[in-house]
């Protein structure tokens, strides 16, 4: 302790062999939180709807969550857990809580997506809620199950029943880039659909006050018809 830098030996130099140890524990203690954190369950929430998603999906799946459940930014984005530790203390669980103005099937159906379960798309008939879905994938980042999704919604049939809120998705939709083509290809088959059966002055008539709530919706698919 009392040696000048200048006096010191070799023999005084920590060996690395000494070293190994301590940085090995050190090593496996980090590898053990890395691998805890990403078998976590992170609650996802929406609404009255709660979806339990690993942490390792969430983050493979999108760096914006990754980032938002940074131990960093989720110190009291918690909630207690009805489970307790060995040492007895209650277990808190964190979460990620959905903007308002998505319906919660659209979160259940792709948090339950990206969890394996595919099969949730397939029996999708609603065009809005795949617009919630692909709205929720544009606001996390979350691009593995586009595809699918606009496949499946490319495949939906357009008819007289819907074609008011097809053409209001198609309309939205076309508002961000990666979406303007399957925006392009509703709002198409919305005019065919249109021109195929309002053949009549009964017939618009009839559309119209149908559709009195959406009346500039309504305009707008005549003027383009």
């Amino acid at each position: 302790p009392n040696k000048k830098l200048s006096d010191l030996t070799d023999a005084d130099q920590p060996k690395l062999e000494d070293l190994l140890p301590s940085f090995k524990t050190e090593n496996d203690e980090c590898n053990k939180a890395v691998k805890v954190e990403e078998d976590e369950h992170i609650l996802v929430l929406c609404g009255d709807s709660v979806v339990a998603v690993k942490m390792s999906i969430l983050a493979k799946e999108s760096s914006v969550i990754r980032t938002k459940l940074s131990k960093v930014w989720t110190r009291n984005s918690t909630v207690e857990d009805s489970n307790t530790s060995p040492s007895g203390e209650v277990m808190r669980a964190r979460t990620l809580t959905i903007p308002e103005g998505y319906d919660p099937k659209a979160a259940e159906i792709l948090f339950g997506y990206l969890k394996g379960f595919d099969v949730l798309l397939e029996h999708i008939k609603d065009f809005k809620l795949l617009e919630d879905i692909l709205g929720l994938c544009d606001f996390y980042m979350i691009t593995s199950p586009l595809e699918a999704i606009l496949k499946h919604m490319q495949k939906m049939s357009v008819s007289m029943d819907n074609l008011v809120q097809v053409f209001e998705v198609g309309k939205r939709l076309s508002s961000i880039e990666l979406y303007k083509a399957v925006a392009k290809q509703l709002q198409s088959n919305c005019r065919k659909v249109a021109k195929a059966n309002l053949i009549s002055s009964l017939l618009i008539i009839k559309f119209i006050t149908d559709h009195e709530t959406n009346i500039n919706t309504v305009i707008e698919i005549l003027d383009r018809c």
